[in-house]
């Protein structure tokens, strides 16, 4: 019997023919060609570049004579956010005062310490180990940011100098940049607990702390970083710019830029949260009301407007062990709504 299925060959591809009823569902459409993305997407999460002008306008220019740092008029944070209780009363002022050297920087200079404040130090690993340096400069504190790799091999530390000149150490341990932003109040708090301590070289030192890692460009550059930006009523610009100022060859990539200004945005909160507080302290002050304060001492938890807006659309039951249960049906009802109303992301492509 004759197949009506014929094969030909010719200059391009093989080309099959098959009979008339199957050739409408031959070769099935792809969703490329059937639909078409209604809005703009990315296949990864869209990372915006960073626009920070360094050095900002309001220092003006590198060959400017103006890089002085000066002592904060003000420190808006609560007691034990980064300083213990009275350290600017026992902290003398001129130790947050610097005036940077307007110096031709030489390459030679990246393997030096930089001194950033008259008490903090930033440079590479190699000046911890360098021991006329550090008797020398009276530093009393040597701060190794590291690896946790490198703490593993038992490397980037400065116990040992320490142990030999009677001076203190620590280790900073993370394990990536992102972790540093949960750190650095905690190494800011280390830094001012250790500058009160009244462990000092001689009488006319305040004490000295050396914060470095590997190179001194990298991680331990954004901690001097965090610290002027936490301790001198600085923006992450200007910041940056006190420090790469002092030290040249500091690498601030974007993804470094990008981490500090989030720390930036963490540092405005908690000074927005430190000035409620004070203003609901003076006003309650002033009115003789006593805050309603929780067993432990803590705040009253306030109720957030999901909760405030479910008493006009909820009834409330109770169960077996008291607990309240909410019965929020139309609240269901309009979130179900919404979820209809959102917007697919591809369409039918129109022929």
């Amino acid at each position: 019997m004759a197949n009506d299925t014929t094969i030909s060959s010719n200059q391009g591809p093989t080309a099959v023919q098959l009979p008339g009823n199957m050739q409408q569902n031959s070769v099935p459409q792809g969703p490329g060609e059937l639909y078409t993305p209604a809005h703009d997407y990315h296949t990864s999460v869209p990372i915006p570049r960073q626009k920070t002008m360094v050095p900002p306008l309001t220092l003006g220019a590198y060959s400017d004579d103006n890089m002085i740092l000066e002592p904060p008029k003000e420190h808006p944070f609560e007691d034990g956010e980064f300083v213990p209780p009275g350290f600017f009363d026992r902290a003398h002022h001129t130790w947050f005062s610097h005036h940077a050297s307007t110096a031709d920087w030489t390459y030679a200079q990246r393997r030096e310490a930089q001194q950033i404040l008259p008490f903090l130090y930033l440079g590479p690993a190699s000046m911890a180990r360098d021991r006329d340096f550090v008797r020398n400069e009276g530093i009393t504190l040597l701060l190794s940011i590291r690896d946790k790799r490198s703490a593993i091999a038992r490397l980037l530390s400065g116990a040992k100098v320490a142990e030999e000149l009677g001076i203190q150490a620590d280790t900073v341990d993370v394990e990536s940049e992102q972790e540093l932003i949960s750190r650095y109040p905690s190494i800011i708090r280390g830094i001012n607990h250790h500058i009160l301590s009244g462990v000092s070289a001689r009488p006319d030192l305040p004490p000295r702390v050396l914060v470095f890692c590997e190179s001194g460009n990298g991680r331990s550059a954004s901690v001097v970083i965090a610290y002027i930006m936490s301790m001198m009523n600085l923006d992450m610009a200007s910041a940056m710019w006190a420090v790469h100022h002092r030290r040249f060859c500091i690498d601030v990539d974007e993804a470094m830029q990008t981490l500090l200004q989030s720390y930036q945005a963490i540092l405005d909160a908690k000074r927005e949260v430190a000035k409620a507080r004070r203003q609901e302290a003076t006003t309650s002050s002033s009115l003789g009301i006593q805050l309603p304060s929780h067993p432990g001492g803590q705040l009253t938890k306030k109720r957030s407007f999901i909760e405030y807006d479910g008493d006009t659309n909820t009834s409330t039951e109770f169960g077996n062990n008291g607990s309240s249960v909410q019965q929020s049906t139309i609240q269901a009802n309009n979130d179900a709504e919404h979820l209809k109303q959102k917007p697919a992301p591809f369409i039918e492509r129109v022929a």
